[in-house]
């Protein structure tokens, strides 16, 4: 059998420089980030524990080094659960920016902190200490005893934990999407799809953790390693590069989507009251929606905004002085669509005249050119909007037409 042991203290190293490198680069580049700070924290958190088993191993202390440990053992399970929490922690920030102060920090540690209490509560009253348990044997051994079942219930009370936040989490991913659509042109640093691996790598830390738990032997935290080194070093790319649609502490006060929306809007109308359209009733804007219409279709015809990839909704407001809901109502009542789509159906038209009469250009540039965030993109909106036609294929066809 191979020596596991001579392994481990490797793979501690390399665990350290990912997860405070990490937090580095992250602090360095979050300043205006309140997600990306927070992912640091995360980092920085699993990595000092890292230096702990690194100090630990250059000193020779076994306790501090983790090589093995006992079923079930209580320090495990109580640093493992809260290590489990604090990952959930970056993506909830990530959908609800500025929701989780440290108010409701407390309160959602607080069932993880209860059921710990609890424990040790009843042990001092009982008299007894945590029970060493060397193997599975003696684990089934004295698993009827409140000393071993109730650390089955603190590994299951995690499992419902984890749950909820991702619900929690996973909830408002639609709302999300949809304010991207009706406020981003370009959404190439704003989705979120990527959480869901995020998520996928939580569960396999909690696998290898819960087989560490109830195994204990080296190998075990050779897995749990290599499954944490995996995980942070996708997430600290996705981290480093990802944007928030929203501001920062746009939801501070509220969970609620519609809520957080209409005070940004309340808070916009109030700081452009000089701005006359403000004061228009519903049936006035109704009535000048296709005079809109048709300003912001001029617009795009004679400037071209739409070739900028970082086109937002707020800046069509230096044409049309209106707040961020009757600015999107323009779009989605006046060109039947969201903001999004409408400014990617122009960049399309643009594609195709350039395809066409732009022979010069490789068909790779021609999406960037047109304000496409990458040549997959511009294959992907394109393909999609001529019924299955290549941007390739397509200048073929007007070649030989």
């Amino acid at each position: 059998m191979p020596d596991y042991a001579n392994i481990l203290p490797i793979l501690h190293t390399m665990a350290t420089v990912i997860c405070l490198g990490g937090a580095f680069l992250l602090f360095l580049r979050g300043r205006n980030n309140r997600s990306r700070r927070l992912l640091a924290f995360v980092m920085l958190a699993w990595g000092l524990v890292y230096v702990v088993r690194v100090v630990g191993m250059l000193l020779g202390n076994q306790d501090l080094n983790f090589t093995r440990t006992d079923v079930a053992e209580p320090f495990v399970l109580i640093t493992g659960n809260l290590y489990l929490i604090i990952l959930l922690l970056y993506p909830l920030e990530v959908v609800r920016p500025g929701w989780l102060n440290l108010k409701r920090t407390d309160i959602l540690l607080l069932p993880y902190v209860s059921v710990t209490l609890f424990y040790y509560i009843v042990l001092f009253l009982l008299g007894q200490k945590p029970l060493a348990l060397h193997d599975m044997n003696q684990f089934r051994e004295h698993l009827g005893e409140f000393n071993v079942w109730y650390r089955l219930l603190m590994g299951l009370s995690i499992v419902v934990y984890l749950a909820f936040l991702f619900r929690l989490t996973w909830r408002y991913k639609d709302v999300y999407r949809q304010w991207c659509r009706n406020n981003y042109s370009n959404d190439k640093n704003l989705d979120i799809l990527w959480l869901r691996q995020y998520g996928i790598g939580v569960v396999l830390i909690a696998v290898a953790y819960f087989w560490l738990l109830f195994d204990g032997n080296t190998y075990c935290y050779i897995v749990h390693n290599l499954t944490v080194q995996c995980f942070f070093c996708y997430t600290l790319y996705k981290g480093l590069f990802h944007d928030n649609p929203y501001t920062e502490n746009f939801f501070s006060s509220t969970l609620d989507e519609t809520d957080a929306c209409q005070k940004a809007e309340l808070m916009e109308e109030q700081s452009s009251a000089d701005k006359v359209y403000f004061s228009e009733s519903e049936s006035a804007f109704l009535t000048k929606l296709p005079a809109y219409r048709d300003e912001i279709a001029s617009w795009m015809m004679k400037e071209k905004p739409y070739l900028n990839p970082n086109l937002k909704l707020m800046d069509v407001s230096d044409i049309l002085p209106l707040n961020r809901t009757y600015l999107s109502r323009v779009f989605n009542d006046g060109f039947g669509d969201s903001f999004s789509n409408v400014v990617r159906d122009y960049r399309i038209r643009e594609a195709e005249w350039m395809l066409a009469n732009r022979k010069d250009i490789p068909v790779g540039q021609v999406g960037e050119l047109c304000g496409f965030s990458s040549p997959s993109v511009f294959h992907r909106a394109f393909v999609q909007s001529h019924e299955g036609l290549t941007p390739n294929r397509y200048r073929k066809q007007t070649e030989k037409e």
